[in-house]
């Protein structure tokens, strides 16, 4: 079964492209995986918290609500609601800010999974379309998740029930739907992510004409894709576990210089404790990273796994022909390990993109081979600099869409039918 052999080559693959190790490449690598990844922190929560807890909080009685009252003339409470109310509107917009950026980090990632090359402003501006309709099929799942959750506890309150008067039938039948309802939008999600959006890279398409190509394949593949989720969430789940224990203590040992920091400004008075702020951010940045780093090659293993998934049940639909070749020929990684040629060179011939791969021959993808930048500039991933060599989409023929011989045919242009929604 495909699902379970390509376990190991997601393995190999991964391997493949992260080594030889370059600082430059994995830092750039690790700020994608930051908005692309859970960082097994687990998945979207339902909104609206536990709504059958808030609706179970008992009457305040008479003594309550003279207390209450006290409260309220001691206490500025609408200062503090309208406090509150502030920080929920600043919390969803940088929230709406980070999805959207996740959103066009998706396609980053994968482009960048795809060339073995990341090139951070070049993929990110030329996703930004992508990005924007990812993005709003994301928000409109997720709103179509909660009036599905939480319309049934609406309705029995509208109808005068109330799920504290709900039997405890009805609530477990209730709990029972709710479940059902997450797995759903769990897998829509998922399969978004890691299925739907490489296709809407490969093919040029919106997020619903995507899914509209994915679909058949699924639906003849529903084995290889049931196995797939299973297998994806055990091994989230035993990862989760074990690297977290582990970075926990990563995390305490990165935190000793700053938490010394923190007691020698104490020492300075007015202006330590202004320089704490600036300590404090960097010390919450520097936390982040490292988890970003430690989840980068977890994350790359879980994309590759599904690509090669997806390629194995339809071969149109193969992004990785290149890495899936290399790893199943037994010819290992694609690039020497003494940097003498870039990543995707071979020592002759033509690579899966139709370009010159002899030598250090690189023909980047996006046409920018200095690493003298390192977050403008493709890093290969071997450290050592690169010829410039001429773009490799300037084809004359339109769009180009890969044979299955590794080369590029440019007689055929993409219908544009198949862009928007």
């Amino acid at each position: 079964m495909d699902a379970i052999d390509d376990l190991s080559d997601a393995l190999e693959t991964t391997r493949n492209v992260l080594t030889p190790v370059s600082l430059g490449f994995w830092l750039k690598l690790a700020v994608v995986v930051f908005f692309v990844s859970s960082l097994g922190l687990g998945g979207p929560m339902l909104p609206g918290g536990d709504v059958g807890a808030i609706l179970e909080e008992p009457t305040a009685g008479e003594q309550g609500g003279e207390e209450l009252e006290a409260l309220e003339e001691d206490v500025p409470v609408d200062e503090i609601l309208l406090a509150l109310a502030i920080l929920l509107v600043i919390g969803l917009v940088l929230w709406l800010v980070y999805a959207f950026i996740a959103a066009i980090m998706e396609f980053v990632f994968i482009e960048t999974l795809r060339s073995s090359e990341l090139n951070l402003r070049s993929y990110f501006g030329a996703n930004l379309g992508n990005g924007v309709r990812l993005f709003l099929f994301r928000i409109g799942v997720l709103l179509a998740m909660g009036v599905l959750a939480v319309g049934p506890a609406l309705l029995l309150e509208v109808t005068g029930t109330g799920l504290e008067a709900a039997s405890g039938g009805t609530f477990g039948i209730y709990l029972l739907y709710g479940i059902a309802v997450y797995l759903g939008y769990s897998i829509v999600q998922r399969f978004t992510s890691e299925f739907v959006a490489p296709i809407m890279l490969l093919e040029d398409r919106g997020v619903l004409s995507a899914w509209g190509r994915l679909w058949p394949t699924v639906t003849s593949n529903v084995s290889e894709y049931l196995v797939y989720l299973i297998l994806v969430w055990i091994l989230s789940f035993a990862i989760s576990l074990g690297v977290w224990f582990l970075i926990s203590f990563g995390i305490l040992a990165l935190m000793i210089p700053f938490v010394i920091g923190f007691v020698l400004l104490a020492f300075l008075g007015e202006i330590g404790f202004v320089l704490m702020l600036p300590l404090g951010v960097l010390a919450f940045v520097s936390v982040l990273l490292f988890v970003a780093l430690v989840w980068t090659p977890i994350t790359t293993y879980f994309q590759y796994y599904a690509l090669l998934v997806l390629g194995d049940t339809n071969d149109e639909l193969d992004l990785i022909p290149d890495q899936r070749n290399a790893v199943r020929s037994g010819n290992g990684p694609q690039t020497p390990r003494d940097g003498t040629a870039s990543r995707g060179d071979t020592q002759s011939g033509d690579g899966a993109w139709g370009r010159d791969s002899s030598g250090s021959d690189e023909g980047s993808l996006w046409d920018d081979t200095d690493d003298s930048d390192p977050w403008g500039e493709p890093d290969d991933g071997d450290g050592t600099g690169d010829t410039d060599d001429g773009p490799s989409w300037d084809d004359a023929g339109g769009d180009d869409d890969r044979d299955r011989t590794g080369t590029e045919d440019e007689s055929t242009d993409r219908d544009d039918d198949t862009r928007g929604w």
